[in-house]
Parts: C-alpha cells; sequence; structure tokens
C-alpha cells in the first residue's frame, strides 16, 4: 500500500472519529446579537423552556436579599434573675435612712429588670441594614428593632444615670459592669444556615415559555424579554442534544467536517510535500484535531466549565514547531472550525481563539530561546482578554451584563497552554520528527562555523572536540542528551576564532604571550570577550538557542583566577565584577557537563604526570571549585549526577594519556 493510500485512509477513518465524537444536534443555527434586528424568520418554541435569569439578574437577586436578611439571635432569660439577684445582694447605697436606701435599692433593681426584658445586646455589628433582628426566646420568634434594644454602654449608661438621680448627694463611683451581661446573643450557626436556605429558595428562572410560543419575529430588535428567552432557549438546547432525528444530526455534521478535512487534505497534498509523503506527520495531524476534538466535548458537557479553558493555541505552537507559519495558520483555522461547533457559541468560540493564536505563531516564529514561549503566552493571554471583551460588548453592549469570570478562565487556559507545550519532545519521540538530525548536521567539522575555527584557532578546535568526547560521555552517565551535549561542546569555544593569539592553546611555546605587554583587568575583558563574539557568530550563522546556551554558560559567571590573582598582587584591592565572565550559569544537565568537561580537559593539559591519582585528583579539584563557586546552583544535575560525570572523566582522560609500551629502536 503506498503512503498516499494510507494517508486517504487515515483522513477517512478521522472525518468519521471526528462525526461520531462532537454530539448530534450541537450546532445552533442561529448567529444573533442584542441591539442587533432578528434576520431569520419567526421563530417558535419546539419545546417548552424556562426563561432563565441572567448571571447579573441573579447576583442582583442574591446582594438584595443579603442586604435584607435579617439576623437570627438568642434570647437567654435566666440572664435576668442572675442580674437580678447580683443587684439586690451587692449593690451598695450609701444613704443612711433604710427606707430610702430600699426604695432606691428597688428602683435601680426595677430598672435592670426592664431593660433585660426589652433586650441588652454587645453591640448592632450584627443587625440588618434596617437595623432589625430576629430574636428566638424559648419557641417564639419576634423581630426586634435596635431602638427597642439597650447595648452594653447604654444599659450601663441608664443605670448610672438613675443612680446619680436618686442618690445626688450621696452618688459615687460604682462599677455596673457586674450587673450588665448581653441577654441577647448572635447565633451565627443558625443565621448562616437561613441565609443559605434563602439563597436556595431564590428562583434562577423569571418565566415559561410553553411549546408554540413565538419567540421573536422577523425584523424584531433582539432585545429585553425576547433576548432572554433567545439565550434560554440555545442554552437548553445546547443542553439536551436531543432535537431532530439522528440521521440528520450525523449527516450534518459528517458533511461538514468532510468539507474540513478534504480542504486540509487538499493543501497538505498540494502546498506540502514534505509532509504528504510522511505518513507519521500526517498522524500526527490528525491526532491534534482528535485531541482538540475530544477535549472541547469532554468540556462542554460540564455545566460549570467554560470552553474557554481549552487552550486551543497550543495547536499553532506545536506546528510551527514542527512544520511552518502557513501550514500553523491553515491547519489551526480547520482544528478550531471542527471544534467551534461543539460549543455554546461557535462563532465567539473561534473569534477569540483565532486571534490568540494568530498572535502566538507571530511571536513564537523563528525562536531559539526558551524564554519565547513566555513572551508568546503572554500575548495570548492579552489577546484572549482583549478580544473576549470586544466580542462580549458587540454582543451585550453592557460592562454589566459582561460574564468576568471568563477572564479567570483564560488565566487557567495559558497555564494549561504552558504545560501542554511541554509535549512537544513527547511527540518529537512518537511521531518521529527530525529535531535530532540539525544536530547531527551541525556536529559535522566541515560546517562553516567549525571549519573556520579549525583554521584560525587549530589549537581551541582539538580542544573542543575533546571536550565534546567528553560531555557526550558524561551525560550518557547522568541521562542527559548525549548527542546535544556533544554539539554543544564542539561549538562552545567558537568565539574564540575572533583572537585566537589570545588563549594558552594556540600560542607557540617559543612565542611571548600578548597578555604579557597588558594590564590583568584588559587581559580578562578579552578573554571574556570570547562568549560575547561566539554568541554573535553563533546568531549571525543561525545556530539554534539551544546550541547557543553551551557558547553562553560554558564558565557560567564564574571568576578568570589568573589575572584576577594577577591582578590582586599588583594592587591589591579588586572588584570580581570585572574578572567574572559575564553568564548565565548552566542550568540543563547538558550545559552543565559541558562547562566542567571544558574545565577539566583544559586543566589536564597542564599535568606532569598523567598517572591515575593525578588525573582524580585534578577532577576532584576543579568540579569541586566550580561547586563551590555556586555554577550549578540553577543545575538540574544532582550531586549524585556530579559524583558520576567525574567517574566518567577519570576513566575517560585516564585512557586518554595512558602510559605506551617503550618499542626498542632498530638497529
Amino acid at each position: 500500500m503506498t503512503t498516499k493510500i494510507k494517508i486517504i485512509i487515515a483522513f477517512v477513518v478521522a472525518t468519521l472519529a471526528l462525526t461520531a465524537i462532537i454530539p448530534l444536534g450541537s450546532y445552533f443555527k442561529y448567529d444573533y446579537r442584542r441591539g442587533e434586528t432578528w434576520n431569520y424568520g419567526d421563530l417558535t418554541a419546539p419545546f417548552d423552556f424556562l426563561v432563565l435569569k441572567s448571571s447579573a439578574e441573579q447576583e442582583a437577586d442574591i446582594k438584595r436579599f443579603n442586604e435584607t436578611f435579617i439576623p437570627i439571635h438568642k434570647k437567654d432569660t435566666s440572664i435576668n434573675e442572675e442580674m437580678f439577684l447580683s443587684m439586690e445582694k451587692t449593690l451598695h447605697v450609701p444613704i443612711s435612712d433604710s427606707l430610702k436606701r430600699v426604695n432606691v435599692k428597688k428602683a435601680m433593681e426595677a430598672r435592670l429588670d426592664e431593660m433585660y426584658d426589652a433586650g441588652i445586646v454587645a453591640d448592632t455589628s450584627n443587625f440588618s441594614s434596617d437595623g432589625l433582628i430576629r430574636v428566638i426566646d424559648g419557641d417564639k420568634m419576634t423581630t426586634l428593632s435596635k431602638t427597642n434594644l439597650y447595648t452594653v454602654n447604654e444599659a450601663k449608661a441608664e443605670l448610672e444615670k438613675l443612680y446619680v438621680e436618686l442618690t445626688p448627694k450621696h452618688a459615687g463611683r460604682v462599677l455596673f459592669d457586674r450587673y450588665v451581661i448581653p441577654n441577647i446573643s448572635f447565633d451565627e450557626k443558625l443565621s448562616l444556615t437561613a441565609m443559605e436556605d434563602g439563597r436556595n429558595q431564590i428562583s434562577a428562572s423569571k418565566g415559561f415559555v410553553p411549546k408554540g410560543t413565538t419567540i421573536i419575529t422577523k425584523g424584531e430588535i433582539v432585545e429585553g424579554y425576547a433576548a432572554d428567552m433567545l439565550d434560554s432557549f440555545r442554552n437548553e438546547y445546547m443542553r439536551s442534544h436531543k432535537h431532530g432525528s439522528y440521521l440528520k444530526g450525523f449527516v450534518d455534521n459528517l458533511l461538514y467536517i468532510s468539507l474540513i478535512m478534504a480542504l486540509s487534505f487538499g493543501f497538505i497534498f498540494f502546498f506540502r510535500n514534505d509532509v504528504s509523503l510522511n505518513f507519521r506527520y500526517i498522524l500526527f495531524l490528525l491526532f491534534i484535531y482528535l485531541m482538540m476534538t475530544v477535549l472541547t466535548v469532554a468540556v462542554s458537557n460540564i455545566p460549570w466549565m467554560s470552553v474557554y479553558i481549552v487552550p486551543f493555541a497550543v495547536v499553532p505552537f506545536y506546528i510551527i514547531t514542527f512544520y511552518d507559519l502557513r501550514m500553523s495558520v491553515f491547519e489551526y483555522v480547520s482544528v478550531l472550525l471542527v471544534c467551534s461547533i461543539a460549543t455554546e457559541s461557535p462563532f465567539d468560540t473561534f473569534f477569540v481563539n483565532f486571534l490568540a493564536g494568530i498572535v502566538g505563531i507571530f511571536v513564537l516564529q523563528n525562536a531559539y530561546h526558551r524564554a519565547r514561549i513566555f513572551i508568546a503566552t503572554a500575548a495570548v493571554l492579552a489577546t484572549y482578554l482583549l478580544s473576549f471583551l470586544a466580542v462580549s460588548l458587540a454582543g451585550e453592549q453592557e460592562l454589566e451584563a459582561i460574564e468576568w469570570l471568563n477572564m479567570l478562565w483564560f488565566l487557567i487556559n495559558v497555564i494549561l497552554l504552558l504545560a501542554l507545550y511541554q509535549l512537544i519532545y513527547l511527540f518529537e519521540k512518537i511521531f518521529g520528527f527530525v529535531t535530532n538530525i540539525t544536530l547531527l548536521e551541525l556536529c559535522d567539522t566541515n560546517q562553516a562555523l567549525l571549519r573556520e575555527l579549525a583554521e584560525k584557532a587549530p589549537g581551541t578546535f582539538q580542544h573542543s572536540l575533546q571536550v565534546a568526547a567528553l560531555a557526550e560521555e558524561g551525560v550518557k552517565a547522568v541521562g542527559g542528551d548525549p548527542l546535544l551535549a556533544r554539539t554543544g561542546a564542539l561549538y562552545h569555544d567558537i568565539g574564540k576564532s575572533m583572537n585566537p593569539a589570545y588563549f594558552t592553546e594556540n600560542k607557540n611555546s617559543d612565542n611571548d604571550s600578548p597578555h604579557d605587554k597588558l594590564e590583568p583587568e584588559i587581559s580578562a575583558q578579552i578573554i571574556k570577550q570570547h562568549v560575547t563574539d561566539g554568541y554573535k557568530l553563533a546568531k549571525k550563522n543561525n545556530l539554534p538557542g539551544k546550541i547557543i546556551d553551551f557558547i553562553m554558560t560554558h564558565h557560567g559567571d564564574s571568576l578568570i583566577y589568573f589575572f584576577y590573582h594577577k591582578y590582586k598582587e599588583m594592587h591589591g584591592e579588586v572588584d570580581e565584577r570585572i574578572f567574572r565572565y559575564p553568564g548565565p550559569r548552566p542550568i540543563s544537565k547538558e550545559t552543565s557537563v559541558c562547562m566542567m568537561a571544558d574545565a577539566v580537559e583544559a586543566a589536564s593539559r597542564s599535568l606532569k604526570n598523567y598517572d591515575e591519582q593525578s588525573v582524580s585528583d585534578l577532577i576532584d579539584k576543579i568540579i569541586d571549585i566550580q561547586i563551590a563557586d555556586k555554577q550549578f546552583s540553577q543545575s538540574m544535575l544532582s550531586i549524585h549526577d556530579i559524583n558520576k560525570v567525574k567517574e566518567v572523566f577519570k576513566n575517560r582522560l585516564t585512557n586518554m594519556y595512558h602510559k605506551r609500551v617503550a618499542y626498542p629502536e632498530r638497529d
């Protein structure tokens, strides 16, 4: 069977699968906007349905209920008697006349009894906005106003005032706190329960439309109650998915999806021969169609979840990573056309996601740095918010009617977008994308940059070959990508081809070093310059971002110790920043191992004795210095991984520099 026949079969199977996945009758054929004219014919209700309140109306009902809710309190009648007896026993009246003293106490006790009968509360913070509370007294509940109740402070003030009136000549300071304890207290649990019950009783509907009722007539403006009926009719229609015959719904979906898939097939065969000749590439595209459709239908069937949580923008992100801009745009539009009919608002879903995805594509194309995905994601989020606002204002025309909760769904959307983008590596492995071929091509020493390095800086070139061999073996030991490590190591020092004479490996031992005539800080700047020179060469020659990472991080921000020490001997105090590489520090396993391999290989050239112990001590010393300098603080390598790399380096270098057998000279 030819590849073309297999691809046709795959498209047919995918078309049937998509038709089966999308719910029958899920497409609402009327596209309308509030404030605009109804351009279709008269619409009659084909079934009974409720006219639902908008979210704004429901929130207004709840707000109104909350504002008018009267909190529930309980009255403790036992406190009255306790406080009355306490006053009778402990109240001291400084009057010599026993009869008057008795009368004063009785008057005070009577006043206290009156206030407790009315009710004493701690404060009025738990009253309704109208100053009302409901009080449970035994088996009765009454509604009381704060004007008829006393607070603790008011009750104490009343007692103090009466005491002064009754004993004007003998009035002294009397602590009435002991006689005034609130006998009406807020019942939080009971109030919350009553509030919840009340909210649940608020109706979500504001009308009923029987079957056969005219919802709207042709030429009528979509507004007011007619617009509310239309919205409720659409929601009920989309929710039930049971209207119309099964056969008609299946044929409608099949025809719609077949047209889209046929266009996709034609585009690939007429404009992308490279894709049409690779069956696995086609499977990847069809997998994206199925994955996004299943996700859309699943979310649409969850009542409380919005379809705006589905990260459609990941589709063009995937495609532009493996293909090109033109194909990513075309296939993205096709995926959106398929998925949109499974949503309640096909136009809104298509429009919002189309704009967001296109902006993401423009930002992400030709990206070689990981940071670009975050910039693209931020651009997608901003476009989501703006396009949704535009669609909502065009449809609702009032800010109050916009469902602002969707902003949260968009935020979750871009978080999922970032998470799903990480599947690119998995897709590379599953569908056989050729990203590693690029690395293999770059490993060819006939590449222009490597050939130029070999000609201008032969010592550096040989050093890079040795570092590549070490890095490849080291990365293997820690489960990284050895091909990436080898390729990055080959290019890590390409900047030295700009000034080869200033690096020891390119100097003839008979010649003086050009650094002998320079100040240490100038020499340090020249040494550091090979990193930025390498970066410029890499960008000029369009090296991938992952390879540029090796160039920028193979020294991290470590110290150029030789010239730092020389300057310190000459001048004493020194600013370390002058003698540190620009960084950044390595992050990945591959770049971290390359940093170790670079330092170890360079240092090994200074050894006088290449026995196993000398090599081992040197490697431990070099890498321990890097660890102490926190060069791997951002790396994915653990201490266990670093120890593995050390052992690999020790074995490799010992084998490289092992002693040869001394052959006897010929006579």
